[in-house]
């Protein structure tokens, strides 16, 4: 199967049946191994990544990113396909269209996280998703900041945004949250000065709630464009580490 037939085929999944308040879920999703918040692996830690000589959960940890790329979603597979986690297939699209579709993971900052290179500086850039769900995502991305010695504005953030039509892309050098409760979790760990990429679910549709909209799956007549829109959108974070953010703006932002 290819990328972006697993995307369509994704994109089909249903709805998580448990939500709290602010969308995120009323237990932890079980995840395949255990991480602590200082970044060492658990049981059952991952044999390693094995993708562009990065062999081991030791080397991840030992990794020396110019750039972080941090997809933001819900972990755990009830979560997979719904708009919300977005951010997530971003981050996995970028790792496949730098070679590491095939590549395993490893955990560090209670987060999924590979080492890739990006570009023909080949820039060493380590791409995460944070394990901790969307409303504390300011968890696991404050720890990798803190781990890999990065500044702020070295993290460019991936989101869903509802605000904005179904395939349209934005980027933002820094600023406010802007209602999204992960990016008020990054922000409230590392500030605001930091890259974020928004990637377009909305619009919201007339009477729906929030809630249900961004946790839901994608209608089947948006299934195509949403998967065009994950690939554009990784396109787009390789442009970005390459150029800049301001060249990325330039690009991006119709």
């Amino acid at each position: 199967m290819g990328l972006f037939d697993g995307l369509r085929k994704l994109f089909g999944k249903g709805k998580p049946t448990a939500v709290d308040a602010d969308g995120g879920a009323p237990s932890r999703v079980d995840v395949a191994e255990a991480v602590d918040k200082d970044g060492g692996g658990g049981k059952g830690k991952s044999k390693g990544i094995g993708v562009n000589g990065i062999n081991s959960s030791n080397d991840i940890k030992k990794f020396k990113p110019d750039l972080l790329v941090i997809g933001l979603g819900n972990p755990g597979a009830k979560y997979d396909g719904t708009r919300h986690n977005v951010g997530f297939d971003v981050a996995d699209c970028f790792c496949a269209a730098m070679g590491g579709e095939a590549a395993g993971r490893s955990e560090c900052c209670e987060a999924l996280c590979r080492a890739v290179f990006c570009g023909a500086a080949r820039k060493p850039v380590l791409v995460a998703k944070p394990l901790t769900y969307m409303n504390l995502s300011g968890d696991a991305v404050g720890a990798l900041v803190r781990k890999y010695g990065v500044g702020a504005d070295r993290c460019l953030i991936i989101v869903d945004d509802f605000q904005i039509p179904l395939g349209k892309l934005r980027f933002r050098k820094d600023g406010s949250p802007g209602g999204h409760n992960g990016l008020k979790s990054v922000s409230a760990a590392i500030g605001p000065g930091y890259p974020r990429l928004r990637a377009g679910i909305g619009p919201l549709p007339k009477g729906a709630g929030v809630i249900d909209f961004v946790l839901g799956a994608f209608e089947e007549s948006e299934r195509g464009e949403a998967a065009d829109m994950v690939k554009a959108a990784a396109e787009a974070v390789a442009f970005m580490v390459d150029n800049g953010i301001d060249a990325a703006m330039n690009k991006y932002n119709g």
